[in-house]
């Protein structure tokens, strides 16, 4: 739904290009084509309570990164600024994201390869595994103190700095060629995209890679877990990570 939202503002970056040559708009139109063919997939086939049904849902998080990432493709594709600004802007979009999604494939596959830490997470059974989510909440809250979400600093200083951009609106807005709302976005909302980005990744990672991997090995389904209580296996650890 969000990339349905999203695609005036692909629009209104570029009012110039027509709205069905604009490629950020067919980016949206793509990613929205997909999530109707997954939930229709979901309902064909009755996934039911299986991982990759419920991993649906996390894999729609990255809607809300659209606020930082519809700018940043509107600034790169369409914006008239000089090839050096357009470079740092995807270092800084680029680099920050993969920094960010790195910290979950890290911790994630740290707990897979680990035989103890995996089953907290994946309970084996007799005809299925179990994808455990308070195993889960507790291997990220107490064993790595790990923080889905960036620090309420992050936000605040991304704000600030898009904030103190405004009494230069008009110039920056010239010097970039794009409206000054997306400029606003494209700084303020970078760690919102962290978020909604870092949530599908970890979404695929639980729900889609490593139930895929369970079932080469073991042949089993994965099914998701939500309600029992969890019984710990290890001790939280001590230091954060």
């Amino acid at each position: 739904m969000l990339a349905l939202v999203s695609a005036p503002l692909a629009y209104g970056g570029a009012p110039k290009v027509p709205f069905f040559e604009n490629l950020v708009i067919l980016l949206l139109s793509a990613v929205l084509a997909i999530a109707m063919i997954l939930a229709l997939l979901s309902a064909v086939f009755r996934w039911g309570w299986k991982a990759q049904y419920y991993g649906f849902s996390f894999l729609c998080a990255v809607g809300i990164s659209f606020l930082g990432i519809v700018p940043f493709l509107v600034a790169v594709l369409y914006g008239e600024a000089p090839y050096w600004v357009k470079l740092i802007i995807i270092l800084v979009y680029g680099g920050s994201h993969y920094f960010w999604c790195r910290k979950f494939t890290a911790v994630y596959k740290n707990i897979f390869n680990n035989e103890n830490l995996r089953s907290e997470i994946y309970e084996e059974e007799g005809d299925a595994v179990y994808y455990m989510r308070r195993g889960d909440e507790f291997l990220l809250d107490k064993h790595y103190k790990f923080s889905q979400t960036p620090r309420d600093w992050h936000f605040v200083i991304f704000i600030v700095i898009a904030l103190l951009m405004a009494p230069m609106m008009k110039a920056i807005s010239t010097f970039l060629g794009i409206p000054f709302v997306h400029i606003f976005l494209l700084v303020a909302m970078l760690p919102v995209s962290w978020m909604g980005i870092g949530f599908a990744v970890r979404g695929f990672l639980i729900f889609y890679l490593y139930p895929a991997k369970i079932k080469r090995a073991t042949g089993k389904d994965v099914f998701v877990d939500l309600a029992s209580k969890h019984r710990p296996l290890i001790k939280p650890a001590r230091s954060s990570t």
